[in-house]
């Protein structure tokens, strides 16, 4: 396999384990056991506490990604660096609990009418922002140190899995609804304590107070990068929930809750990336540092191809089959309205990682403040989107204008790194795969409807797999996924009724 299959390989393999957990969990549990508000109640409750973190982690999310390799040194317990997160953060966090605190009214004056169960729940934010700040400070810690399978089992498995017994408990009326909501914020807590101990049992829990970081030379443009970042992040967070934030307050949790399920199918697409960029960070990191233009190039040009001809499969493998999807969930025709969300959601997941590695590009090089400029845009714009769509198409209009932004943010982006490092993710190939997409999409139609849902859904997704799978490895569209379609059609074969 090629360096960027072999690095996400196993990260992969544990998200597509927590894809299957997720599934049970936010397409059929919570369907069934929740009421569509609960569920939008469950939606923002999370959104706004990773908001929240976000805010109160001062940057130091995104620091190790480009200042650790300055203190890696675990002789002398990287010189404090993890002490100098846990100080920062915990620092942000007290200061922004007192932000919070102080918009209260606010809040409730713009949720009070449409969403009034949030304003029950309104003093969870602060746990719950506090438990998830720990967790991503650790997991970034991790991963800059190439330990990025375990933040990622912990992230797709272990809160999934925990959040499944929750809901089993739920059934079985260990609790109502509000110690279900009290269950989430210990299982977010659970998960922590996992990765504290894991980072222990690798030798790098350096708690001890250190401050050469905060005396380093560095100090400056860690601090100068940190409030770049803080805010890049924090607008990066508030995008992809600003759209169910201004759902609710303009048509209820109800609304919210059907746009969560159909969030959810359409984020299935992304899962690739995810695993890719805590798998390449590190060598991005370290190229930007070496100015090592051809390394950044190559592993553009490779996360591109493979990330669009993965997310495309996954992506046609949903939409052919979706009224199915819909379908096979438990109170389907209240959740079905949310057809077109897939699509728009799941087209704006497509276009951001057909760009490939643009934002770890970027986050990681001497550009990083330009970033944070496209990233405060992208979070102007889909305010702007939204105010504009949500009125008039309710739910719909909140995932056109995610997909309007999200093309628009990542176009510049695009430009911007042509223009100042010379390079770009797209070749020849990228437009065999566009293809090769349109192709297998049009003979879809054309497959015969199957009276069972579960024979259609098996019949259409192998007949449109196999096609995709051929045509891509007869125009030679990339030689790692190559590798991987053949094993899995020879698989598929050798399982085939002779």
């Amino acid at each position: 396999m090629g360096i960027i299959i072999r690095q996400s390989f196993k990260t992969l393999v544990i998200t597509y384990i927590g894809l299957f957990l997720g599934y049970v969990n936010n397409l059929w549990l919570y369907p069934l056991l929740l009421s569509k508000e609960e569920i939008g109640l469950v939606r923002i409750l999370i959104s706004v506490s990773f908001f929240f973190a976000s805010l109160a982690s001062l940057g130091t999310m995104n620091i190790p990604n480009r200042y650790f390799p300055y203190f890696n040194d675990k002789k002398n317990q990287n010189h404090g660096f993890l002490f100098f997160l846990i100080v920062v953060s915990f620092t942000g966090f007290v200061l922004f609990t007192l932000i919070f605190l102080g918009f209260k009214e606010l809040i409730f004056h713009i949720y009070s009418e449409n969403a009034p169960l949030l304003l029950e729940y309104f003093y969870y934010f602060i746990p719950l922002s506090l438990v998830l700040l720990f967790i991503s400070v650790f997991k970034s810690y991790l991963v800059i140190q190439q330990k990025p399978v375990t933040p990622n089992f912990v992230n797709e498995i272990l809160i999934r899995s925990l959040i499944l017994v929750g809901l089993i408990f739920y059934f079985y009326h260990f609790f109502g609804f509000k110690g279900f909501v009290n269950y989430l914020v210990l299982a977010y807590l659970v998960c922590f304590l996992f990765l504290f101990i894991y980072t222990n049992s690798l030798g790098l829990l350096f708690l001890k107070p250190n401050f050469s970081v905060f005396r380093s030379d560095h100090i400056k443009g860690i601090l100068v990068f940190g409030g770049f970042t803080l805010l890049g992040s924090a607008s990066s967070i508030l995008i992809i929930n600003i759209d169910s934030l201004m759902l609710s307050a303009y048509k209820g949790l109800g609304q919210t809750g059907i746009y969560t399920i159909a969030f959810f199918i359409a984020t299935v697409i992304e899962i690739p990336k995810r695993s890719l960029s805590q798998s390449v960070i590190p060598m991005v990191s370290e190229a930007n540092r070496n100015n090592n233009i051809s390394l950044l190039e190559s592993l553009y040009k490779k996360s591109s191809i493979n990330q669009l001809i993965i997310g495309a499969l996954i992506f046609i493998g949903i939409w052919i089959n979706i009224e199915n999807i819909f379908h096979l969930m438990p109170h389907s025709e209240i959740y079905i309205q949310g057809k077109w969300v897939v699509f728009f959601i799941g087209l704006s997941k497509l276009f951001d990682m057909t760009t490939g590695i643009n934002g770890e590009i970027l986050g990681t090089s001497h550009y990083y403040k330009f970033d944070f400029g496209f990233l405060v845009g992208l979070g102007l714009l889909s305010v702007i989107t939204n105010l504009l769509l949500i009125p008039v198409y309710g739910m719909s209009g909140a995932a056109a204008a995610s997909l309007i932004s999200v093309f628009i943010f990542n176009s510049a982006r695009f430009i911007f790194i042509r223009i100042k490092m010379k390079i770009q993710p797209f070749t020849f190939n990228t437009i065999k795969v566009l293809v090769i997409i349109l192709i297998t999409l049009l003979i879809n139609y054309f497959i015969p409807v199957q009276s069972a849902l579960i024979l259609d859904i098996i019949l259409r997704s192998l007949i449109i797999f196999l096609i995709f799978s051929i045509l891509t490895i007869i125009t030679k569209s990339s030689e790692d996924v190559d590798i991987i379609l053949r094993k899995l059609i020879k698989f598929i074969g050798n399982r085939l009724p002779k």
